[in-house]
């Protein structure tokens, strides 16, 4: 706990300020527990598909996606933020908007929302009975998982950011463990020759790796959570080590197992983890992906619940509790049914990563030309703006 009490205080040492019964996050919680939610996204979920269409130019996809992304971001993700003085974006659509409105932008949030939180559940379910507990019944497995994600999306955002400033340190150095002692089995050749069929096989790609670096716009939604303001510096980094994070496993299949087989992976990133031994006698340490993927399943799966019981207004324990409860028994069921055949779960989710950049384009399009001009509402939020801090970009912590 001292470690925690120190996170929570500014560069001067000041304790952190309370909004409401709503401890403020700096900025350094919210990068880390974004970073392992996108970063799953980005570093395992979407490499299979990104290498298939892709091939051998599958490692220019992180790079063409962080330029396109990188002048939207900084427009209708950072310029929304600045508009909305960082206040509690439910609320504030919903004096800016009729009902009707409101809920036409906050649905289709939630849908992607609970979509990438499903996703990420199936497809750690089928890794983990692929992989390390193959004679376990599917139903344990996903009771223990629900159970812990049930009981940090109950505890709420504060908790999850805590605990991913605990997670991702480890996960990080494990990442560069890999990735170095891996340099042997490594040969760059078979990156070349580039662009051997043109613009097309990367661009189709980086569609992608597209969809996963805009999961990053869900900071908009939790952005009442952060204490002082979000500079376009920040969003600079945490979108260049999420490319990062894509662009690590992407070169270490390609130069380890080349463009045929890696095609043919189903967790490109886990096999890489097969291949490292530690001088003679120490082998298979494949046993340190279960901590990296499940970092950041149980931060992402937990996170897009937490933002939809804030966007659908559930502050009393009870339905918060029923919430969770029917929302587990939703994802049990539909794995069961996705997990019965092999080819349907990786289709859909195909489809659905190049569905999600439409829904967020419009979704975040809509929200930014409502900050420029709304409906005021007596008594809404723009009458309460979040005040500004001392120390600006400072208190980052």
């Amino acid at each position: 706990m001292p470690f925690l009490v120190k996170l929570c205080r500014n560069g001067r040492g000041d304790s952190c300020r309370m909004k409401g019964k709503s401890l403020e996050l700096g900025f350094w919680p919210i990068f880390m527990m974004l970073t392992l939610s996108v970063g799953l996204s980005s570093h395992v979920l979407v490499l299979p598909s990104v290498l298939e269409v892709s091939g051998r130019d599958s490692w220019m996809c992180g790079i063409i996606a962080f330029a396109i992304v990188l002048p939207w971001t900084l427009i209708f993700v950072t310029g929304t933020m600045k508009r909305t003085k960082q206040i509690n974006l439910g609320e504030w659509l919903r004096t800016r908007a009729t009902p009707f409105g409101a809920w036409l932008i906050i649905v289709p949030t939630i849908l992607v929302l609970l979509h990438s939180s499903f996703q990420t559940f199936v497809e750690t379910i089928a890794w983990t009975s692929a992989t390390y507990l193959p004679d376990t019944s599917l139903l344990v497995v996903m009771i223990s998982l629900l159970t812990l994600i049930g009981c940090a999306a109950y505890s709420g955002l504060r908790a999850i950011a805590y605990m991913s400033c605990l997670l991702l340190p480890a996960v990080v150095i494990l990442g560069d463990f890999v990735m170095s002692a891996n340099m042997p089995n490594k040969n760059y050749a078979l990156l070349l020759p580039m662009l051997e069929n043109g613009m097309g096989p990367p661009m189709h790609g980086s569609l992608y790796a597209i969809s996963c670096m805009m999961e990053l716009s869900a900071i908009l939604f939790i952005q009442h959570h952060l204490r002082g303001r979000i500079k376009h510096w920040q969003m600079i980094i945490q979108l260049a080590f999420i490319m990062i994070l894509m662009l690590g496993p992407t070169v270490g299949a390609l130069t380890q197992f080349g463009p045929a087989e890696a095609d043919k992976l189903l967790f490109p990133a886990f096999a890489q983890w097969r291949l490292v031994s530690i001088g003679k006698y120490i082998e298979h340490v494949d046993f340190f992906a279960i901590y990296q993927w499940l970092s950041g399943a149980f931060v992402r799966i937990s996170l897009g619940i937490v933002i939809t019981i804030e966007l659908i207004q559930l502050r009393k324990p009870i339905p918060k509790v029923i919430f969770i409860t029917v929302i587990s028994s939703i994802y049990m069921i539909l794995a069961f049914l996705l997990l019965a055949s092999v080819n349907t779960p990786e289709l859909i989710f195909r489809y659905a990563f190049v569905v999600e950049i439409g829904v967020i384009v419009c979704v975040t399009s809509l929200i930014w030309l409502l900050s420029f001009k709304g409906i005021p509402k007596e008594g809404g939020a723009d009458e309460n703006p979040k005040p500004r801090q001392d120390g600006g970009a400072n208190n980052n912590l």
